[in-house]
């Protein structure tokens, strides 16, 4: 009889997050309550809390019946992000109805086979793209394009994991990005240093920081194409996420392209209104609405027909969709237990004292483990940034690096977390059991914090910053 690995025998995903939460639950009555003071700085759209505020309260802890009610709390808390998840699904399934989709990926991946070596050029040329995109928005309007990224991986003799990690890349753009509003406009705002400045030094953290990923990526893709039986995925059915026709096939017709411009609209849309408008989720879903029903007509597809390809994107997310409430449910937990700050107070203060980049890196460790419980950038910054600056402060980093410290905890690890819920809902559209991500992901994550922790002695060499 095959002994199962560790990763083997982990159940499954809604368990584990129902689990983790009745954890936290259990933690209200064992952690000592404590909350920090808050006050709201202008430039942040969050109270932030004030450093050595921290002090004990009442304990709180929760309940049974509070337990299982933060499960519709977090669907409440979450209910914009999972409406763009569902309808974002929704409106790529109308471009893949067309067969634009199809027909663009398999016309150029039929020029680009013809290449030597040209698997890792895709993995290369995709993760890139999306690590750009991952700069000017979050991860979760990456989701839909998830069945692209794999049916891409399968097409070029890769695994489902491979597809997974291409999508992915947007969270590493998203995590490293050199102008993140929530993580770095936020950190900015609350010391007062010039909105993203250090730009220069980030711009090489990220570009370091994605070609390793897909360094990574290209290595495990090509150990799976030469045997498929080190496949993280095997023996996961890939029934109707490979494209429907040989890719000579393939081809961009007339009204393809009408609907590619529906596509390119929506990113153009999205990418302007965050940058320039003051865009955040509700208007990024009410442009893939739009974007949908417009690639529709363009297609000539009826009224119902739109519907019916809307109804069907949404179906093909909606466990994803329910992961991102029910992972929330775990802050909410956290929250009423009034644990959250105390959290945090025990985790940051055996930081102080420690030499500077030792405690730099162990300051990235601990923002990793802090996100595992606030999966939210500019929610993490809020509640972290006032206590670590001071401590930065005593163990001689800048802000900058401090600054820094943060972006590469709070960021990297949310490839690798099931609190997060739009890494929930790509594993569900790749249809890969979280456990089977897990064991690829510890590579990217290990691969990019050490790409951080150079990063992080070479802001400490240079005196990095202020502004």
């Amino acid at each position: 009889m095959e002994t199962r690995k560790w990763y083997q025998k982990m159940p499954h995903v809604c368990i584990l997050l129902l689990f983790i939460i009745i954890i936290c639950a259990v933690l209200t009555y064992i952690i000592p309550a404590g909350e920090f003071d808050r006050e709201q700085i202008e430039g942040t759209s969050r109270a932030v809390v004030v450093a050595g505020s921290y002090h004990p309260v009442e304990q709180a802890p929760v309940s049974f019946m509070t337990t299982f009610k933060s499960l519709t709390k977090g669907f409440q808390a979450t209910a914009n992000i999972i409406a763009m998840i569902l309808f974002s699904s929704g409106a790529f399934k109308v471009m893949i109805e067309a067969g634009m989709v199809e027909n663009l990926l398999g016309s150029l991946l039929g020029k680009v086979s013809k290449r030597s070596n040209s698997g890792p050029l895709v993995i290369w040329i995709v993760t890139f793209v999306f690590s750009v995109i991952g700069i000017f928005i979050g991860p979760e309007v990456h989701v839909p394009f998830t069945v692209v990224t794999v049916a891409i991986a399968l097409a070029m003799g890769y695994d489902l994991i491979v597809g997974m990690a291409m999508v992915l890349g947007g969270s590493i753009g998203f995590a490293t990005a050199p102008i993140n509003a929530s993580t770095i406009g936020t950190s900015d705002a609350i010391c007062g240093l010039p909105l993203f400045s250090g730009m220069a030094l980030r711009t090489c953290f990220w570009f370091f920081a994605t070609c390793v990923t897909c360094l990574i990526i290209t290595h495990y893709a090509e150990t799976v194409r030469k045997n498929p039986e080190k496949s993280y995925a095997k023996g996961i059915d890939t029934t109707g996420l490979s494209f429907k026709k040989d890719l000579s096939e393939c081809h961009m017709q007339g009204r393809d392209w009408g609907v590619l411009a529906c596509l390119i609209g929506i990113f153009a849309f999205t990418i302007i209104g965050c940058t320039q408008w003051g865009w955040y989720i509700d208007e990024m879903t009410t442009v893939f609405i739009l974007g949908g029903i417009a690639a529709g007509i363009v297609a000539g597809f009826s009224g119902n027909k739109i519907v019916e390809c809307f109804i069907e994107g949404a179906k093909d997310v909606v466990f994803g969709a329910m992961c991102v409430g029910i992972a929330n449910g775990i802050s909410v937990v956290l929250s009423e237990g009034h644990i959250l700050d105390s959290i945090i107070y025990y985790l940051s203060a055996p930081l102080a004292g420690l030499p500077t980049v030792l405690g730099g890196i162990l300051m990235t460790v601990v923002h990793g483990i802090i996100n595992f419980f606030i999966p939210s950038g500019s929610g993490q910054a809020a509640a972290t940034m006032p206590i670590m600056f001071p401590i930065g402060d005593l163990i001689g980093l800048t802000k900058q690096t401090s600054i820094l410290c943060f972006q590469i905890g709070d960021g990297v690890t949310n490839i690798a977390i099931p609190t997060l819920g739009s890494l929930m809902a790509v594993c569900a559209v790749a249809r890969v059991p979280f456990e089977k991500w897990l064991k690829f992901a510890v590579r990217l994550v290990a691969g990019v914090y050490l790409v951080g922790w150079v990063f992080i002695a070479i802001a400490v060499a240079i005196n990095w910053g202020p502004f």
